[in-house]
């Protein structure tokens, strides 16, 4: 057998000394070294102190403090950042529009289901018959020219927004566009279908606004189909107290949907159109009158009082949020005291004055004093002035040093010119400080 020829290895392929050496496998004086590859690591330095977001906080392991603790005020940080506010015109003016400040819809822009193609009738006369509703139905509006809008907002609780733009480049037709913000979708398609009947042309009702416009006049127990019915209950304990405390323990809740909540169900509780009046008028006495098992006052008060600091610096959601509670509470103060005047009870408490001279009363003066910006809120107050004036004469005196007849006089012209609602309220109270 011939052995392979020089120079080329064995088996036709690479020579035994060429693997070992490509393996690194070779004898020792001719085993190069090869250098050991490791991952690129980067050093990191971990101090003390970890992310903001990881630290404990100061409270950690301490028990959470009693009582509704008001929102938290956000400043804005000094970054540079720029945002956008935006910049609405006097409220209490009516909404004046020209045809050239109608724009066009932009393309690819749905329109909300509430709205109303208007032919033969030109922008200004469409803004004044929306002004023209919104003062007759009570809901607070503040207005922009360029481009047209109005930011309303009812009784009910309810936010949206109105737009106008024009259906070609000639302005014609009118395009009227309705957007709900926030609030119960019955009562916004409630304002909804007069505003945009009233821009059309179409003469609505008398109503002013939805609250006073119940669908029954009596209470549901004395309904037809529910008068002679026998309420049968292994709960002796009284129903009206037990459903306050439930709504004392959702409005101390640290949860902001259960705050809402339970000044909604407060409110119904002291509605005696919603609740039988028996009860509403328990309840109503004790929100007005503190004891000492349920003290509900003081929460209620701490939300209506408004914080030092401007709305600038507040972050808006926590702003929106402190409004609502504010105007529920307002409005729980608005029910009780009224049932507290009509029952003869407001006048009897001469030892609760003290409490209300030194809290209440003087806040009341100052919402009424801001009611061209905030029509709402001032109109609840004017109720509570109304009931405690019409029953304590100490409460009428303290009113007048605080300067509520001045306060009023003014609301009611801003409520002459924008709500109507509120022109009524504060008359009533003139007329009892004549």
């Amino acid at each position: 057998m011939s052995s392979p020829p020089e120079g080329r290895p064995n088996g036709g392929g690479m020579g035994a000394d060429a693997l070992m050496q490509a393996f690194n496998m070779g004898p020792e004086p001719h085993r190069a070294p090869v250098a050991q590859e490791t991952p690129t690591m980067r050093s990191l330095a971990i101090g003390s102190s970890g992310p903001p977001l990881l630290q404990r906080p100061a409270t950690f392991g301490k028990p959470p403090p009693l009582g509704i603790q008001r929102p938290r005020s956000i400043s804005r940080r000094s970054s540079g950042s720029i945002g956008l506010k935006q910049e609405w015109d006097n409220p209490c003016t009516t909404w004046k529009v020209s045809k050239n400040d109608l724009e066009p819809v932009p393309e690819d822009f749905p329109l909300e289901r509430t709205h109303r193609y208007l032919h033969d009738v030109d922008a200004p006369e469409v803004a004044k018959r929306i002004s023209d509703v919104l003062r007759c139905h009570s809901i607070q509006s503040e207005f922009k020219a360029k481009p047209p809008k109005a930011k309303c907002k009812t009784l009910d609780f309810v936010s949206f927004r109105i737009r106008l733009f024009a259906g070609d480049e000639s302005g014609s037709p009118v395009v009227v566009e309705v957007q709900k913000r926030s609030g119960p979708t019955s009562c916004f398609m409630h304002a909804c279908r007069a505003i945009l009947n009233a821009a059309e042309g179409k003469k609505s009702g008398g109503t002013i606004s939805t609250q006073d416009a119940s669908f029954h006049d009596e209470t549901i127990g004395q309904m037809k189909c529910l008068k002679d019915v026998t309420i049968v209950s292994d709960d002796e304990s009284d129903p009206a107290l037990t459903a306050l405390k439930d709504c004392v323990s959702m409005i101390r809740s640290k949860k902001r949907d259960s705050n809402v909540l339970g000044l909604e169900n407060l409110c119904a509780l002291t509605d005696p159109i919603k609740t039988k009046p028996t009860s509403s008028v328990r309840v109503a006495k004790l929100v007005t009158f503190a004891q000492e098992d349920i003290d509900i006052r003081e929460d209620l008060f701490a939300m209506i009082e408004r914080d030092v600091y401007t709305a600038e610096d507040e972050d808006v959601a926590l702003s929106n949020h402190a409004d609502l509670l504010r105007q529920l509470a307002l409005t729980v103060f608005a029910n009780a005291l009224s049932l507290c005047a009509k029952d003869k009870s407001l006048s009897g408490k001469d030892g609760e004055q003290s409490w209300f001279a030194d809290n209440l009363l003087p806040t009341l003066v100052t919402e009424i004093k801001r009611a061209p910006a905030d029509a709402c809120s001032a109109t609840q107050a004017a109720m509570c002035v109304n009931s405690i004036a019409s029953c304590s004469g100490s409460g009428k005196e303290f009113l007048a040093d605080q300067g509520v007849v001045a306060a009023l006089r003014k609301a009611n012209v801003y409520g002459c010119e924008c709500n109507n609602l509120l022109a009524d309220e504060t008359k009533d109270c003139l007329q009892l400080f004549n």
